[in-house]
């Protein structure tokens, strides 16, 4: 057991009762409640997807949601004036990023840019595939189809 003294301290926002109750908890219980927050925190959070579209600079391409994080593939803003560079396709990787203040703001970490290339994408649900697919491991369509595009 731990020594009393290294008891972590409850915030002043949270009512005494559900303090106690938190408190009378094992291990495992607490687990499971830690884990009903954090889905509780998700699901009254606004989707990343929503929060990356209001802030982004430059032309959003593609989001791909991955939970803790999402890579976007986005036009950069244009130098030259207002708008966005479509001369350029830039990759990023954007994960929610705590403050000291309790609120969360979007980290944005540059990937590089990416190329055209050619990629085989599933019809039905969008996903990436090998160029020798001829099934989607995704979603198991056989609607495929090549086309160039921006990677």
């Amino acid at each position: 057991m731990s020594d009393p003294s290294d008891e972590p301290e409850a915030p002043d926002t949270l009512p005494e009762a559900l303090i106690q109750r938190i408190d009378s908890l094992e291990l495992p219980e607490l687990k499971a409640v830690l884990s009903y927050v954090e889905r509780r925190i998700d699901a009254l959070r606004t989707p990343i997807e929503e929060e990356i579209e209001a802030t982004a600079a430059g032309e959003i391409l593609q989001i791909e949601n991955h939970g803790a994080y999402a890579l976007v593939r986005k036009h950069p803003p244009d130098p030259d004036g207002p708008g966005a560079n479509t001369d350029l396709v830039s990759l990023y990787h954007v994960r929610r990023e705590p403050q000291l203040d309790g609120t969360e703001s979007l980290h944005w970490a540059y990937l590089g840019d990416v190329h055209n290339s050619e990629q085989i994408r599933c019809d039905s649900c969008g996903g990436h595939l090998d160029k020798n697919a001829s099934v989607c491991p995704h979603c198991g369509s056989e609607n495929v189809h090549q086309s160039e595009t921006e990677e």
